[in-house]
Protein backbone atom coordinates (compact mmCIF):
# COMPACT_ATOMS: atom_id res chain seq x y z
CA UNK A 1 0.00 0.00 0.00
CA UNK A 2 1.31 3.77 -0.67
CA UNK A 3 1.82 4.97 2.53
CA UNK A 4 1.69 8.83 3.51
CA UNK A 5 3.79 11.19 1.96
CA UNK A 6 6.72 11.65 1.49
CA UNK A 7 7.45 8.90 -0.32
CA UNK A 8 10.80 7.81 -2.05
CA UNK A 9 11.00 5.93 -5.46
CA UNK A 10 11.84 2.45 -3.52
CA UNK A 11 8.21 2.58 -1.97
CA UNK A 12 6.85 2.27 -4.93
CA UNK A 13 8.84 -0.88 -6.28
CA UNK A 14 6.63 -3.97 -6.02
CA UNK A 15 6.59 -7.78 -7.55
CA UNK A 16 5.86 -8.22 -11.28
CA UNK A 17 3.84 -11.54 -12.31
CA UNK A 18 6.11 -13.82 -14.81
CA UNK A 19 6.23 -14.06 -17.82
CA UNK A 20 6.23 -10.38 -18.94
CA UNK A 21 3.57 -8.62 -19.92
CA UNK A 22 2.45 -5.47 -20.48
CA UNK A 23 0.00 -4.66 -17.68
CA UNK A 24 -1.69 -1.06 -16.14
CA UNK A 25 -0.91 -2.55 -12.80
CA UNK A 26 -3.24 -0.25 -11.15
CA UNK A 27 -3.90 0.04 -7.08
CA UNK A 28 -7.07 2.27 -5.03
CA UNK A 29 -6.26 5.37 -5.28
CA UNK A 30 -6.34 7.36 -1.60
CA UNK A 31 -7.36 10.37 -2.42
CA UNK A 32 -5.18 11.93 0.23
CA UNK A 33 -2.29 11.03 -1.97
CA UNK A 34 -3.44 12.22 -5.64
CA UNK A 35 -0.92 15.19 -5.46
CA UNK A 36 2.37 14.53 -3.43
CA UNK A 37 3.92 17.36 -1.51
CA UNK A 38 7.61 17.31 -0.24
CA UNK A 39 10.43 19.04 0.98
CA UNK A 40 11.43 19.89 -2.89
CA UNK A 41 8.66 21.40 -3.66
CA UNK A 42 9.75 24.76 -4.21
CA UNK A 43 12.94 24.08 -6.20
CA UNK A 44 10.49 21.46 -8.35
CA UNK A 45 8.05 24.61 -9.10
CA UNK A 46 11.26 27.67 -9.61
CA UNK A 47 12.51 24.70 -12.12
CA UNK A 48 9.06 23.85 -14.15
CA UNK A 49 8.67 27.69 -14.16
CA UNK A 50 12.22 28.02 -15.86
CA UNK A 51 11.24 25.31 -17.93
CA UNK A 52 7.70 26.30 -19.12
CA UNK A 53 8.79 30.03 -19.52
CA UNK A 54 11.70 28.61 -21.92
CA UNK A 55 10.45 25.83 -23.85
CA UNK A 56 6.54 26.50 -23.51
CA UNK A 57 5.60 25.06 -27.25
CA UNK A 58 7.21 21.98 -26.36
CA UNK A 59 5.07 21.27 -22.69
CA UNK A 60 1.91 23.22 -23.05
CA UNK A 61 -1.18 22.28 -25.27
CA UNK A 62 -5.02 22.71 -24.96
CA UNK A 63 -7.55 22.62 -27.25
CA UNK A 64 -10.70 24.45 -26.83
CA UNK A 65 -13.01 21.85 -26.10
CA UNK A 66 -10.80 21.16 -22.81
CA UNK A 67 -11.78 24.26 -21.04
CA UNK A 68 -14.74 22.54 -18.87
CA UNK A 69 -12.33 20.09 -17.95
CA UNK A 70 -9.19 22.31 -16.95
CA UNK A 71 -11.77 24.55 -14.80
CA UNK A 72 -13.09 21.75 -12.58
CA UNK A 73 -9.34 20.72 -12.40
CA UNK A 74 -8.05 23.98 -11.09
CA UNK A 75 -10.97 23.61 -8.21
CA UNK A 76 -10.36 20.00 -8.06
CA UNK A 77 -6.26 20.52 -7.18
CA UNK A 78 -7.11 23.80 -4.94
CA UNK A 79 -9.42 21.91 -2.98
CA UNK A 80 -6.53 18.41 -2.71
CA UNK A 81 -3.68 21.44 -1.72
CA UNK A 82 -5.83 23.34 0.76
CA UNK A 83 -5.35 20.73 3.19
CA UNK A 84 -1.93 20.43 3.22
CA UNK A 85 0.09 21.70 5.81
CA UNK A 86 1.44 25.30 4.79
CA UNK A 87 -0.79 25.20 1.81
CA UNK A 88 -4.06 26.38 3.31
CA UNK A 89 -4.09 30.14 1.07
CA UNK A 90 -2.60 28.33 -1.77
CA UNK A 91 -3.68 30.35 -5.39
CA UNK A 92 -3.85 29.66 -8.98
CA UNK A 93 -2.46 32.57 -11.07
CA UNK A 94 -4.60 33.36 -13.57
CA UNK A 95 -1.98 35.38 -15.47
CA UNK A 96 -3.48 36.62 -18.97
CA UNK A 97 -1.07 34.91 -21.10
CA UNK A 98 -1.38 31.06 -18.83
CA UNK A 99 -3.49 28.82 -19.99
CA UNK A 100 -5.57 27.15 -17.71
CA UNK A 101 -3.34 23.83 -17.70
CA UNK A 102 -0.58 26.01 -17.62
CA UNK A 103 -1.64 27.96 -14.72
CA UNK A 104 -2.75 24.74 -12.53
CA UNK A 105 0.45 23.06 -13.65
CA UNK A 106 2.69 26.05 -11.96
CA UNK A 107 1.44 25.35 -8.77
CA UNK A 108 1.77 21.67 -8.54
CA UNK A 109 5.48 19.12 -8.54
CA UNK A 110 3.13 16.57 -11.15
CA UNK A 111 2.80 16.44 -15.03
CA UNK A 112 -0.46 16.64 -16.16
CA UNK A 113 -2.88 15.03 -18.76
CA UNK A 114 -6.55 15.46 -19.63
CA UNK A 115 -7.89 13.11 -21.62
CA UNK A 116 -11.58 13.03 -23.55
CA UNK A 117 -13.72 10.49 -24.82
CA UNK A 118 -14.39 10.96 -28.64
CA UNK A 119 -15.41 8.45 -31.08
CA UNK A 120 -12.20 7.69 -32.04
CA UNK A 121 -10.95 6.66 -28.70
CA UNK A 122 -9.65 8.42 -25.77
CA UNK A 123 -7.73 11.54 -26.88
CA UNK A 124 -5.26 14.14 -24.96
CA UNK A 125 -6.94 17.43 -25.41
CA UNK A 126 -4.89 19.09 -22.71
CA UNK A 127 -1.39 18.63 -21.10
CA UNK A 128 1.06 20.88 -19.37
CA UNK A 129 4.11 18.27 -19.53
CA UNK A 130 7.40 19.94 -18.81
CA UNK A 131 9.80 16.56 -16.94
CA UNK A 132 8.78 13.87 -19.43
CA UNK A 133 10.55 10.44 -18.67
CA UNK A 134 12.39 10.24 -22.35
CA UNK A 135 9.53 10.97 -24.24
CA UNK A 136 8.35 13.60 -26.87
CA UNK A 137 5.73 15.05 -25.90
CA UNK A 138 4.59 17.34 -29.07
CA UNK A 139 4.28 14.47 -30.74
CA UNK A 140 1.38 13.40 -28.54
CA UNK A 141 -0.61 16.46 -28.86
CA UNK A 142 -3.77 15.74 -29.65
CA UNK A 143 -3.38 11.89 -30.30
CA UNK A 144 -5.72 8.69 -28.82
CA UNK A 145 -4.10 6.36 -26.43
CA UNK A 146 -3.28 3.78 -29.08
CA UNK A 147 -1.17 6.78 -31.14
CA UNK A 148 0.60 7.72 -27.89
CA UNK A 149 1.63 4.42 -27.12
CA UNK A 150 2.04 3.61 -30.72
CA UNK A 151 6.20 2.81 -29.94
CA UNK A 152 5.92 0.34 -27.34
CA UNK A 153 6.92 -2.78 -28.32
CA UNK A 154 3.68 -5.58 -27.63
CA UNK A 155 1.13 -2.39 -26.61
CA UNK A 156 -1.15 -3.57 -29.07
CA UNK A 157 -1.59 -7.39 -28.02
CA UNK A 158 -1.25 -6.46 -24.30
CA UNK A 159 -2.50 -3.15 -23.79
CA UNK A 160 -4.47 -1.50 -26.32
CA UNK A 161 -7.83 -3.13 -25.87
CA UNK A 162 -7.59 -3.55 -21.95
CA UNK A 163 -6.83 0.16 -21.56
CA UNK A 164 -9.08 1.06 -23.71
CA UNK A 165 -12.33 -0.72 -21.64
CA UNK A 166 -10.39 0.53 -18.50
CA UNK A 167 -10.86 4.29 -19.37
CA UNK A 168 -14.63 3.24 -20.50
CA UNK A 169 -14.84 2.46 -17.29
CA UNK A 170 -12.96 4.41 -14.50
CA UNK A 171 -15.69 5.91 -11.88
CA UNK A 172 -14.94 9.27 -10.25
CA UNK A 173 -15.46 7.64 -6.49
CA UNK A 174 -12.56 4.95 -7.90
CA UNK A 175 -9.66 6.78 -8.81
CA UNK A 176 -6.20 4.30 -9.19
CA UNK A 177 -2.30 4.85 -9.48
CA UNK A 178 0.20 2.73 -10.78
CA UNK A 179 4.24 3.08 -10.93
CA UNK A 180 6.38 3.22 -14.18
CA UNK A 181 10.45 2.80 -13.70
CA UNK A 182 13.61 3.99 -15.63
CA UNK A 183 17.33 4.36 -14.54
CA UNK A 184 19.14 7.11 -15.54
CA UNK A 185 22.63 8.48 -14.81
CA UNK A 186 21.18 12.00 -15.36
CA UNK A 187 19.43 13.10 -12.19
CA UNK A 188 17.34 16.21 -14.55
CA UNK A 189 13.84 16.32 -13.63
CA UNK A 190 13.66 16.83 -17.67
CA UNK A 191 14.68 13.81 -19.82
CA UNK A 192 14.27 14.30 -23.71
CA UNK A 193 13.51 11.18 -25.42
CA UNK A 194 17.30 10.83 -27.02
CA UNK A 195 18.12 10.04 -22.90
CA UNK A 196 16.62 6.61 -24.20
CA UNK A 197 19.19 5.38 -26.44
CA UNK A 198 22.47 7.49 -25.55
CA UNK A 199 25.64 5.07 -24.37
CA UNK A 200 26.22 5.27 -20.54
CA UNK A 201 28.33 7.90 -19.56
CA UNK A 202 32.33 6.35 -20.25
CA UNK A 203 33.36 7.28 -16.18
CA UNK A 204 30.55 4.92 -14.96
CA UNK A 205 31.87 1.86 -13.42
CA UNK A 206 31.22 -1.01 -11.37
CA UNK A 207 33.02 1.02 -8.30
CA UNK A 208 30.53 3.81 -8.72
CA UNK A 209 28.01 3.01 -10.50
CA UNK A 210 25.23 2.93 -7.31
CA UNK A 211 25.91 6.48 -6.53
CA UNK A 212 26.51 8.22 -10.16
CA UNK A 213 22.33 5.88 -11.40
CA UNK A 214 19.07 6.79 -10.48
CA UNK A 215 16.29 4.96 -9.95
CA UNK A 216 13.36 7.51 -11.41
CA UNK A 217 9.57 6.79 -10.77
CA UNK A 218 6.79 7.96 -12.02
CA UNK A 219 4.29 8.10 -9.74
CA UNK A 220 0.79 8.34 -12.16
CA UNK A 221 -2.63 8.88 -10.83
CA UNK A 222 -5.98 8.42 -13.15
CA UNK A 223 -8.92 9.91 -11.80
CA UNK A 224 -12.44 11.27 -13.95
CA UNK A 225 -14.36 14.53 -12.91
CA UNK A 226 -17.74 13.58 -12.26
CA UNK A 227 -18.74 17.02 -14.03
CA UNK A 228 -16.59 17.39 -17.34
CA UNK A 229 -16.46 13.50 -17.88
CA UNK A 230 -12.45 14.11 -18.75
CA UNK A 231 -9.80 11.94 -17.09
CA UNK A 232 -6.98 13.33 -15.25
CA UNK A 233 -4.05 12.11 -15.71
CA UNK A 234 -1.07 12.83 -13.43
CA UNK A 235 2.49 11.85 -13.45
CA UNK A 236 4.93 12.47 -10.50
CA UNK A 237 8.25 12.20 -10.69
CA UNK A 238 10.49 10.44 -7.83
CA UNK A 239 14.37 9.83 -7.90
CA UNK A 240 16.70 7.97 -5.56
CA UNK A 241 20.06 6.78 -5.86
CA UNK A 242 20.48 3.45 -6.61
CA UNK A 243 22.98 3.14 -3.41
CA UNK A 244 19.50 4.30 -0.79
CA UNK A 245 17.67 2.05 -3.16
CA UNK A 246 19.57 -0.64 -1.97
CA UNK A 247 19.01 0.22 1.89
CA UNK A 248 15.79 -1.16 1.28
CA UNK A 249 16.46 -4.87 0.00
CA UNK A 250 12.83 -6.60 -0.96
CA UNK A 251 12.55 -3.85 -3.33
CA UNK A 252 15.76 -3.92 -4.45
CA UNK A 253 15.80 -7.23 -5.48
CA UNK A 254 12.32 -6.86 -6.74
CA UNK A 255 13.74 -4.05 -9.16
CA UNK A 256 16.63 -6.24 -10.15
CA UNK A 257 14.84 -9.18 -11.13
CA UNK A 258 11.93 -7.57 -13.29
CA UNK A 259 14.90 -5.76 -15.26
CA UNK A 260 16.95 -8.68 -15.58
CA UNK A 261 14.01 -10.72 -17.23
CA UNK A 262 12.99 -8.05 -19.67
CA UNK A 263 12.38 -9.61 -22.93
CA UNK A 264 14.53 -8.61 -25.88
CA UNK A 265 12.46 -6.02 -27.79
CA UNK A 266 11.69 -4.43 -24.38
CA UNK A 267 15.21 -4.37 -23.86
CA UNK A 268 15.52 -2.71 -26.86
CA UNK A 269 12.77 0.06 -25.95
CA UNK A 270 14.42 0.74 -22.39
CA UNK A 271 17.94 0.40 -23.78
CA UNK A 272 19.22 2.76 -21.61
CA UNK A 273 17.81 1.42 -18.64
CA UNK A 274 18.80 -2.17 -19.63
CA UNK A 275 22.47 -1.39 -19.67
CA UNK A 276 22.17 0.53 -16.52
CA UNK A 277 20.31 -2.50 -14.69
CA UNK A 278 23.72 -4.85 -15.51
CA UNK A 279 25.95 -2.59 -14.15
CA UNK A 280 24.05 -2.29 -11.04
CA UNK A 281 23.52 -6.27 -11.19
CA UNK A 282 27.50 -6.66 -11.25
CA UNK A 283 27.95 -4.11 -8.14
CA UNK A 284 25.01 -5.68 -6.23
CA UNK A 285 26.56 -9.32 -6.43
CA UNK A 286 30.05 -7.79 -6.18
CA UNK A 287 29.77 -6.10 -2.88
CA UNK A 288 26.89 -8.86 -1.40
CA UNK A 289 24.25 -6.52 -1.53
CA UNK A 290 22.21 -9.38 -3.56
CA UNK A 291 23.09 -12.94 -4.28
CA UNK A 292 22.58 -14.77 -7.34
CA UNK A 293 19.77 -17.21 -5.76
CA UNK A 294 18.31 -13.75 -4.72
CA UNK A 295 18.27 -12.48 -8.16
CA UNK A 296 16.52 -15.89 -9.41
CA UNK A 297 13.95 -15.99 -7.23
CA UNK A 298 10.08 -16.03 -8.40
Amino acid sequence: MLKQTPVCAADLISPEPQPFKWRMGVKPLDNNNWLLVDQYRDADLKEIGRLIDTQRDEIIYSEPSAQAGCEELSGEVLRHLRQKPDLENVTINQHNDYTPIEAIRRIVQEDLCLLERRPEGWTMTACAVAIPTQWDVPSKYGKTLDAIHGPVPRYDTDLSQPMGTFFDRLRPEAPVWRANRTLTDDPSLRLMPQRRHQPMNEDLTVANVADRVWLRVEYQTLRRLPESGVIVFTIRILRQKISSVADYPQAFGELLRSLMRMPSDVRGYKDSTWRHARLIQEWALSTGQLTDQTLTES
